[in-house]
């Protein structure tokens, strides 16, 4: 079977630099004051349904034709970025009329949905479907997030989306890291072991799913942070499963678990600052979760066709190392040093600034290989050829 025609510019090319240009754009309101007239809540929108979204749409568009025959038409693809934009720009228009808000704003991930759904229906890939169920969600949750801040009770929205991100995070990386994981091994390790402990990882998704209806019915801190605290744990114990000194020399493996880390590491502190507020403030342990966990996974899918191939390993570069390093570090600082004085800036400026550096880096090298050829397969490190013609190979995941 071969590989599907792609389109003219393949899908993860331009939703993977949308995500990384609006990751550049989300924290420029807290770096320069009055760019926004409700910087929290843009800043917070922005960064799951601009830069979140626009990366599942390259991810989900990518994965497609593995499980659907036939890829997606070079007007579609250029109506769905139409759409994204077009939802950008409707946050920052004067006094839009909600109705008019939120159908510009949901018709990229219902676009999206539409996308995804129709060829897998017409493939009969049943258990695919939750390809589709993705952007439905996502249309779900920005209703959900525009309606709440349009009668002004969008309080409790960003813990609710920073949790339902970390929860999808658990669920689809869940089976992404371990599966690219045990596809090195293969390669490299003479008897490659890896434990996947997916039982553990449903019972962290069920315990981070328990914090969320906790916090949302306003029950004791205590018992939400109780069940984060979990989460965490079950999230870390499933990944020291994955873990391999066999891979230690292979960064781009070793990047995707590094976000994953983050993830168990987020849960873990919000539960801790849920029981313990004197000593860790929950706004602060979320960042590990959005800019740890979701920055750190996008960032870590979003490279992988950017890197040179050889004998079936992924090859990453010094600027894509760099990039993800300036975020890790910027995680870092905006979790632990976000009230730090250093240089005359607070730790959350610095933060900003090492998160623009880092989206800034990996736009950079996306530009500079846009005019080459998409390998094939786009998310995978075999080398099953470029363009059209070669033989199809289904994805790791």
């Amino acid at each position: 079977m071969t590989a599907p025609p792609p389109a003219t510019i393949p899908p993860h090319k331009p939703l993977f630099l949308c995500a990384g240009l609006w990751a550049v754009v989300s924290p420029l309101v807290w770096l320069w004051p009055g760019l926004s007239a409700d910087p929290v809540f843009w800043h917070q929108h922005e960064l799951f349904f601009g830069m979140a979204a626009a990366a599942i749409g390259g991810y989900l568009l990518t994965a497609l034709p593995h499980w659907a025959t036939g890829g997606i038409r070079p007007a579609a693809l250029r109506l769905l970025i139409l759409c994204w934009a077009a939802g950008r720009i409707a946050q920052i228009w004067p006094d839009p009329a909600p109705v008019a808000l939120l159908a510009v704003a949901l018709s990229y991930p219902l676009f999206l949905c539409l996308l995804v759904f129709v060829p897998l229906l017409r493939a009969r890939a049943w258990p695919r479907l939750w390809m589709g169920a993705l952007p439905l969600a996502l249309a779900g949750a920005e209703a959900a997030s525009l309606t709440a801040h349009l009668q002004g009770t969008a309080a409790g929205l960003p813990l609710a989306l920073t949790l339902g991100f970390s929860l999808m995070i658990g669920l689809i990386g869940g089976r992404i890291v371990p599966a690219f994981t045990r596809s090195r091994l293969r390669l490299v390790a003479a008897e490659p072991t890896l434990r996947d402990r997916a039982a553990a990882g449903l019972l962290a998704a069920l315990a981070t799913l328990a914090g969320m209806i906790l916090l949302a019915r306003g029950a004791v801190p205590s018992l939400a942070g109780i069940t984060l605290l979990m989460a965490g744990a079950l999230q870390a114990l499933r990944l020291s499963g994955w873990w391999s000194l066999h891979l230690k020399s292979e960064p781009d493996i070793l990047m995707m678990q590094v976000a994953f880390a983050w993830l168990a590491a987020g849960l873990g502190l919000a539960g801790a600052a849920l029981l313990w507020p004197d000593a860790l403030r929950f706004e602060d342990a979320l960042h590990a979760l959005t800019m740890g966990a979701m920055g750190g996974m996008i960032l870590a899918i979003a490279a992988r066709p950017l890197l040179p191939r050889a004998a079936g390993r992924l090859r990453v570069t010094p600027d894509i190392a760099l990039s993800f390093a300036l975020l890790c570090t910027a995680t870092a600082a905006r979790v632990l040093l976000a009230d730090a004085q250093v240089a005359g800036l607070a730790g959350r400026q610095w933060a900003a600034w090492l998160w623009c550096a880092a989206w800034a880096t990996f736009v950079l090298r996306s530009l500079h290989h846009w005019n080459r050829p998409a390998p094939y397969p786009i998310l995978s490190a075999h080398q099953g050829g470029v363009g059209q013609g070669h033989a199809r190979r289904p994805l790791p995941e």
